[in-house]
């Protein structure tokens, strides 16, 4: 059975605490034996110290809001108001361990306020809105991993009810839909703005070095030539900018070419006494 701070020798004992609470209630049916033997081999004993640890916890950090947050999230375990683990885990994030703090706080509570006022207004105006921020945040996920692949409207539709399918509880209106597609479709624009798709391209490549040579390779070449100018680099110098060897160097230049983004206007000579470096041409 995987679990996250259970196991984990060094985690603090407070997470192990609440996560074997939330395993007890939703997963062993408030069984403390049968969880016990469950974990016998990776912890032993050391569970039963763990509660003093949490209040010990609590006490120390009586005014820290995660702290606060944390022991919310316990009663609500024991009083039956989490349904399982995964919307466990996603409150133990968010309120607890990845609890927003500073200037990340002011700015969620900002975005927050922004989109209540929406909501206010769409509601005055009778128009549809989605208040389930999970739905909302995985279709804009979502949306993120398919800019620039040329995904069909089919296939964005189809996404969009896997999403709903998976996120809430009930299916949409077709005025919800609507505003969930306008939600998905702004931050692929937006996205879409930001990188060209050969750059995408570039940084979606399955090997990692090939990617970030050839990314670094192109901001060179936009740093060095306008579209249409010409670049004598010749293998030497490839390596040099990149600061790797001759394959990896090639490599990221051949994936450039690939992508039409440069082409070779006269191809180098080694092995000669002066040799000749490749001229390559910037095409967009």
């Amino acid at each position: 059975m995987e679990t996250i701070y259970i196991t984990d020798k060094n985690a603090p004992h407070y997470l192990r605490f609440i996560e074997w609470t939330a395993y007890r209630y939703l997963v062993f049916n408030k069984d403390r034996m049968l969880i016990a033997e469950t974990f016998s081999d990776s912890v032993g004993f050391t569970h039963t110290r763990w509660p003093q640890s949490y209040n010990l916890y609590r006490e120390k950090h009586s005014k820290d809001p995660a702290a606060l947050a944390l022991h919310e999230l316990f009663l609500q375990i024991v009083n039956g108001n989490v349904k399982d683990l995964d919307e466990f885990y996603h409150l133990l994030r968010t309120k607890v361990t990845h609890r927003k703090r500073g200037n990340a706080l002011k700015d969620q509570r900002i975005r927050q306020a922004k989109q209540s006022a929406i909501q206010q207004a769409r509601m005055d105006d009778g128009k549809a809105f989605i208040s389930n921020n999970k739905l909302i945040s995985m279709t804009k996920r979502e949306a993120v991993r398919v800019a620039h692949t040329g995904v069909s409207e089919v296939q964005i539709s189809e996404l969009l009810q896997s999403l709903v399918s998976e996120h809430n509880s009930t299916a949409l209106t077709d005025d919800e839909m609507d505003v969930l597609r306008s939600i998905f479709t702004r931050k692929v624009t937006a996205m879409e703005a930001s990188l060209t798709a050969p750059e995408a391209t570039i940084l979606r490549h399955t090997d990692k070095d090939v990617s970030k040579n050839a990314f670094h390779l192109y901001g060179l070449f936009k740093l060095k030539c306008e579209i249409g100018d010409t670049w004598a680099l010749g293998q030497q110098e490839l390596c040099k900018e990149l600061s790797v060897g001759r394959p990896k160097a090639l490599a990221a230049a051949n994936l450039l070419v690939k992508l039409n983004l440069i082409t070779v206007s006269e191809q180098g000579k080694r092995g000669t006494v002066m040799g000749k470096a490749t001229i390559y041409k910037r095409l967009k």
